[in-house]
């Protein structure tokens, strides 16, 4: 008796190990995607009313490096970028010089399965090219101003022909880190391009594994410079992203 009872105890310990068949009662629930409003500015394309990961104005969202899809866990490093084998010089997608990988492609501008905007809201939501947000830039009819959203400092774009606005949020970028840097300081939002022409833009050029951004700073307005500009950084860099709606310009 005593023999059967310890192998009836040794059978039970083992049955408590196999994995068990049993659905869990509840799955855990994809993150919700909440789409912004497409503000018309009275510009060629629909502003998002917040950054693409984000839920309302002025939040932050997603920091993203250029051309993937996703936020990651992992410092924004070439040795963590999608598109390059660990290295500026070998990339394997998004480039038109051989000197930065053996086989170029020769595409400069996001595919809309790279484009984060895209594959999360669909539809016309696209990440903006250099044209889009030069557009927002030079506009004439457009005002801008400071505005605190709860721990950040936005630049309020306000458009004098439709009486619309929008919150950009100054929520810094990781620069070769996994944290943000510089909040408050100035926002970083990535264009849908990498950086491919001399004479586009007047942007510094010839480096395809640069990528353009647009940099949106809240001090530079309170002190009189230059808010909104358009710049080029390392593809691998995160970055927010500023959706707009509309035919790709």
């Amino acid at each position: 008796m005593r023999t059967h009872s310890g192998l009836s105890v040794l059978a039970a310990a083992f049955l408590l190990l196999l994995p068990s068949c049993k659905k869990p009662e509840k799955e855990p629930e994809p993150e919700k995607v909440v789409i912004p409003e497409a503000v018309d500015l009275g510009l060629s394309v629909k502003w998002a009313s917040f950054n693409v990961g984000a839920t309302k104005p002025g939040e932050v969202g997603y920091f993203v490096a250029w051309g993937e899809t996703a936020p990651k866990d992992v410092y924004y490093k070439w040795e963590s970028y999608a598109w390059c084998n660990n290295d500026p010089a070998r990339l394997t997608k998004y480039n038109y010089n051989p000197k930065y990988g053996s086989d170029p492609d020769y595409r400069f501008i996001l595919k809309p399965e790279d484009d984060i905007a895209h594959v999360l809201y669909g539809g016309n939501w696209h990440v903006p090219t250099p044209e889009e947000i030069k557009e927002l830039i030079d506009a004439t009819f457009l005002t801008q101003s400071v505005e605190r959203v709860g721990s950040y400092d936005c630049l309020k774009i306000t458009s004098t022909k439709t009486g619309n606005s929008i919150l950009i949020p100054a929520g810094g970028l990781c620069d070769e880190s996994r944290y943000p840097r510089y909040q408050n300081s100035a926002g970083y939002f990535w264009s849908a391009e990498i950086e491919y022409t001399a004479n586009h833009l007047m942007l510094d050029a010839y480096n395809p594994s640069n990528g353009v951004f647009f940099h949106v700073s809240p001090i530079a307005r309170t002190s009189g410079i230059e808010s909104l500009s358009l710049k080029t950084f390392p593809r691998s860099f995160g970055m927010n992203i500023r959706a707009v709606s509309g035919p790709q310009k």
